[in-house]
């Protein structure tokens, strides 16, 4: 398996080659996920590092997460210039194309900036925000509406 490193907790053979993330920014990155789980009720996953076979480098880092079936990933090659996201069967019903589309345009955003980290940031949880489920106000409640 190629090095790299999937957040939080999943760090992976580094082979002789450093990691492509430092202490501070993998303790930012796993507040963020445990964020976006919050938000959400997904797990999400991050993995910074070469996909050498693109999409299924990514499905495969996707594979080692718990539960993917209703898990999300969002796997970055710095190097390669390459954003992939690979959501689980059930994440897939609340999360489209769409939301994931606009979440690449945000870190590509942030990239450019060269900010990964913020990238990061800004991506899983703009797709944690889509994958919620909405807020039911029903009529009787509406004087006490619910948070």
């Amino acid at each position: 398996m190629p090095s790299g490193e999937l957040v939080p907790g999943y760090d992976l053979p580094a082979d002789g080659i450093s990691s492509p993330l430092s202490e501070s920014q993998r303790v930012a990155l796993s507040r963020v996920v445990q964020r976006a789980r919050s938000i959400s009720g997904y797990c999400f996953g991050i993995y910074v590092g070469p996909l050498a076979a693109g999409r299924e480098s990514a499905i495969a880092q996707h594979s080692v997460l718990p539960d993917p079936t209703s898990a999300v990933l969002v796997a970055v090659d710095p190097t390669a210039r390459t954003i992939e996201i690979v959501t689980g069967r059930t994440v897939a019903v609340d999360l489209d194309d769409r939301a994931c589309q606009l979440a690449t345009l945000a870190m590509k955003s942030c990239f450019a900036a060269d900010d990964l980290v913020g990238g990061l940031r800004d991506g899983v949880t703009l797709l944690a925000e889509h994958s919620r489920a909405p807020k039911v106000l029903h009529l009787e409640n509406l004087d006490h509406p619910q948070n």
